[in-house]
């Protein structure tokens, strides 16, 4: 079966609106307005691994035919099993959920409130998490529905303000903030998560060709990836337009709050209109994105229990652990979301990486094995590192770290991850071939 290029745009757009996560919008305007004159450069680091990676991850599903849990088998079913819950943690109650709730209140409650305070945050926090676990327990499609006629309308807006910013700003670029821009640009684009989650968005575009029918894997392939690109352009798009006006609009902005910021933007650009339509628009989106993902958390779990948990017990300790970790607020789960995905984000790009050159070393799995630790030691080092420094101990490790090229930029695990590769490669010839 063929799929029409109609049918293909449109799944195109269904991507999109996966990796459209309302939390993300958050980052570009930020970033532009730190970037000032060297927005461009700190835009393409940001496009590289915000955009680019999701991009990679969703090829390389489509290729193998699997998702991140069939990848990560490669190297070891336990491995496989540990980073695959590290990830789903994540995207789940650790990161991505809580910054739903939390992007929600800065976004369209506190521009309300007038300023923000811990009981209107728990408030708002158990009021969303509530409505998330009604829907998700319900297991109703009206939520399904409200995100396919949601995502355009958001776009749309987004375009309103974007093409309203660009040609009417409301101040000019202003000087950078801080130095080594592509750097800055690349590890904020960690941040938007979607490199660890296209590796789970592949595969349920995959499933979803199989339903409707189409059963050659190369046309499987080529259909996903080229689903890919058409979500990538979008994304781009919208990111590079929020940075500019950031850059521009934002310079008068004078908080530190990256959800404030989106709102103080669209109220500059349009009016207290607005600032209404980007708190109800964002407030259904980031409930769509929670629904989603609180569902896949209950799935992922249940299912790696061997189903000795419910599927509704796991979604229910989800929302209380996402509602407790959500009243930090968004600043402080930024924070903290920082050790955990220069950490976990190495070693995906990795994976993905081979996975895209499988064939090209025949798949050995010792090349797998011997690159995933190359990279692990160094990201995990780094992690214990700034373990011991939140406790005021100096290990010293950042001193051994240093001589790694490109430390300086984030990417000291690239030339140990190369070295094991090769060296992977000459024990191959000893070790089996793998699908």
């Amino acid at each position: 079966m063929q799929l029409t290029r109609k049918e293909v745009f449109y799944t195109g757009l269904a991507l999109l609106a996966m990796f459209f996560g309302a939390g993300n919008l958050i980052f570009p305007p930020v970033l532009g307005q730190q970037a000032g004159e060297h927005l461009w450069i700190a835009m393409f680091g940001f496009i590289v691994t915000g955009v680019g990676l999701p991009l990679m991850g969703v090829t390389a599903v489509a290729k193998a035919g699997g998702d991140l849990e069939y990848l990560a088998n490669r190297v070891h079913p336990l491995f496989s099993k540990v980073i695959t819950t590290i990830v789903v943690l994540c995207i789940g109650p650790l990161l991505a959920i809580p910054r739903t709730a939390a992007t929600t209140y800065e976004v369209a409650v506190v521009p309300f409130l007038g300023k923000a305070s811990g009981l209107s945050l728990a408030v708002t926090s158990v009021v969303f998490f509530t409505v998330v676990l009604l829907f998700v327990l319900r297991g109703s499609k009206l939520i399904d529905d409200v995100g396919k006629i949601l995502t355009p309308l958001l776009i749309l807006f987004l375009t309103i303000v974007i093409i309203k910013g660009v040609f009417y700003p409301q101040g000019s670029i202003g000087a950078a903030q801080f130095e080594l821009p592509f750097s800055k640009g690349f590890l904020e684009g960690y941040n938007t998560m979607d490199a660890l989650a296209s590796v789970i968005f592949g595969m349920v575009i995959v499933n979803a060709l199989q339903d409707k029918g189409v059963k050659d894997k190369q046309v499987i392939a080529k259909v996903t990836i080229t689903a890919g690109i058409i979500a990538a352009v979008g994304l781009s798009v919208i990111y590079l337009g929020l940075a500019y006006i950031g850059a521009t609009t934002g310079n008068s902005f004078t908080g530190d709050n990256p959800g404030q910021m989106l709102s103080f933007l669209t109220t500059a650009l349009l009016g207290s209109l607005g600032k209404v339509v980007i708190a109800i628009a964002m407030t259904l989106a980031c409930l769509t994105t929670a629904i989603g993902l609180v569902a896949c958390c209950g799935s992922f779990f249940s299912r790696l229990s061997n189903n000795r948990i419910s599927y509704n017990t796991i979604c229910c300790m989800t929302v209380i652990l996402s509602t407790l970790l959500a009243n930090m607020g968004l600043a402080k789960i930024l924070e903290v979301s920082v050790p955990l995905l220069v950490t976990v984000y190495p070693i995906i790009i990795v994976l993905v990486i081979l996975a895209l050159c499988h064939n090209l070393f025949r798949g050995n799995r010792m090349v797998y094995v011997t690159s995933i630790i190359g990279a692990s030691l160094v990201v995990l080092a780094g992690l214990v590192e700034m373990i011991a420094a939140k406790f005021g101990v100096n290990l010293h490790i950042q001193n051994v770290l240093a001589i790694m090229p490109w430390q300086e930029h984030g990417l000291g695990w690239v030339t140990p991850t190369l070295f094991m590769a090769v060296f992977g490669l000459f024990l191959a010839p000893k070790t089996k071939q793998q699908n």
